[in-house]
């Protein structure tokens, strides 16, 4: 999608002068720079954009249904960003968005260097190809015998923060509604509004998603998102949510049923956890850095002998261990 023609959908003010500055820099031609609550649907698809940056701020948040056929539409590249993050953002934050923003809009994901060709090019597909053959090689995962007692069910778990909210959308995005497992989503964001973080997350996935709170019931096929100060225990009901001090460990999964997947921006100190839980035999992955807009964890996962993936193949691998 190099020299991509790009909407902006902002509301006016220094969170959006930044982000038409970032599209200028990566090459893209900027189209057009509409306001959401004022533009339409038709006004944007009228600038015949390949991708749409949309900067979320209260009143972004209350037009966004109207343009949910735009965001469904295959055909367009569609980013988020927080306007109240993007409107600080400055020196090598500035720089490393703008290098994910250049990825995102030149449709390589390639965000570190990554595989060249021949001619000098990043080959994403000649990459993607070693990572299905490195998945294919992987070991059968074990399954439990036919006449086990029956156990409370495992959980995935997302954990994600600087840059993660795309990679969410999109590894979500790859689930059926009917997903036989809970998913719990550990997304760190600023100021806290994590009401906000449930609603967007419901338009890129058929998954149910709620706000986890103390005392509910792990459910399949809903995504939980935490906010801070809770954890997961087991109770009569089977796992439930309760209040704790500190980032959660989720010691109560039972790992032989339960993933833990480290997205773009998630707390290294989760490697540890990750750790925990993958020597007790659950799926431990980290988003391949070379996809990652924010890699330290990834990297320090496969520093310690783990395993780094791409969203599609994270998604595979998912839909291949729970689902048919």
């Amino acid at each position: 999608m190099t020299g991509a023609r790009v909407v902006v959908l902002a509301k006016a003010g220094a969170a959006c002068d930044r982000a038409e500055a970032a599209v200028r820099k990566t090459g893209a031609e900027l189209v057009a720079t509409l306001d959401p609550t004022a533009a339409s649907e038709g006004d944007v698809r009228a600038r015949a954009p390949g991708a749409l940056l949309v900067l979320l701020d209260s009143a972004t948040e209350a037009a966004l249904g109207k343009f949910d056929d735009l965001f469904a539409d295959p055909a367009l590249e569609v980013l988020f960003d927080d306007a109240d993050v993007a409107a600080r953002r400055t020196g090598w934050e500035e720089a490393r968005w703008e290098r994910h923003l250049n990825a995102k809009l030149s449709g390589s994901d390639d965000v570190l260097p990554g595989i060249a060709s021949k001619d000098g090019a990043v080959d994403f597909e000649a990459e993607m190809r070693e990572l299905t053959l490195a998945v294919a090689a992987l070991p059968e995962e074990p399954r439990a015998p036919a006449h086990a007692p029956a156990q409370v069910p495992g959980a995935v778990v997302i954990v994600a923060g600087v840059g993660g909210p795309d990679a969410v959308r999109q590894l979500l995005g790859a689930l059926p509604a009917a997903f036989p497992r809970a998913i719990l989503l550990r997304q760190r964001i600023e100021g806290a509004q994590y009401d906000r973080l449930v609603r967007q997350m419901q338009r890129s996935t058929p998954l149910q998603v709620v706000l986890a709170q103390a005392g509910d019931s792990l459910q399949p096929g809903t995504v939980y998102v935490l906010p801070d100060g809770l954890d997961v225990e087991s109770g009569d009901r089977g796992l439930v949510f309760s209040a704790a001090t500190g980032e959660p460990r989720f010691a109560a999964l039972r790992a032989a049923d339960s993933a833990l997947l480290l997205l773009s921006g998630a707390e290294s100190a989760m490697v540890d956890v990750g750790m925990t839980m993958s020597w007790a035999g659950a799926m431990v992955l980290g988003q391949a850095p070379e996809n990652c807009f924010d890699p330290a964890a990834s990297q320090a996962l496969v520093a310690r002998g783990g395993d780094s993936r791409s969203l599609a193949i994270m998604a595979r691998q998912l839909l291949e261990r729970w689902t048919p």
